[in-house]
């Protein structure tokens, strides 16, 4: 795929993810290999998923540094970088903060997996630590998780948000978007058994 095919792509499925409701604000951030090359595209900080442009996407190395484009990329770079370097088969990650998603990682909890096809698509959806954003400890968290899984597409990412990856972008909001409506599917399949029991007493 070209670089201005993918500029598109990128700029499609940051628009996706914001009118799903899947973050808010100028949370959030996307980004994708180029092909035959080390390096990475990526939206850059301070912009919202809602309002990015093919313009908003930088080209940066693998060390972060910004190769073309104008402005900073997203603060969280440092897990981006951190998954392409242990996950080559990644090539595109999506960050976001669907509200399901996040009840579960407040919680601390992996993902529940009630439906046969999330069972089938998502296989395991484990839990990063907890550390602020933008920091080298968060980075260091989230590649952990993909690097003890070697097999995960998506994992929360406690008191914070999701982060997916897939061999495209639109692969990886696909992730996004099962484990969201998973994660609503579950927090209902909760509320029912609260009243199947309520009901019993």
């Amino acid at each position: 795929m070209s670089l201005d095919l993918l500029k598109k792509e990128l700029q499609y499925v940051s628009h996706k993810v914001y009118q799903k409701g899947y973050t808010q604000a100028t949370g959030g951030n996307i980004s994708v290999r180029i092909p035959g090359s080390d390096h990475v595209l990526i939206k850059r900080s301070g912009i919202s998923l809602g309002e990015v442009s093919r313009e908003d996407a930088l080209i940066v190395d693998m060390d972060g540094e910004v190769v073309e484009g104008q402005g900073k990329p997203s603060k969280e770079i440092g897990f981006h970088l951190g998954i392409y370097k242990v996950r080559p088969d990644v090539n595109a990650i999506v960050h976001c903060h669907p509200n399901y998603s996040i009840g579960y990682a407040c919680l601390g909890v992996e993902l529940p997996l009630p439906t046969v096809t999330a069972q089938k698509l998502l296989g395991h959806v484990p839990i990063a630590e907890v550390a602020p954003s933008g920091s080298t400890d968060l980075a260091q968290h989230v590649t952990n998780v993909f690097k003890k899984y070697p097999d995960i597409k998506i994992s929360l990412m406690r008191n914070h948000g999701v982060c997916s990856v897939g061999p495209t972008l639109e692969a990886a909001y696909n992730v996004v978007d099962l484990a969201e409506a998973t994660a609503k599917q579950s927090f209902i399949l909760s509320q029912l058994r609260v009243g199947e029991k309520s009901a019993v007493t």
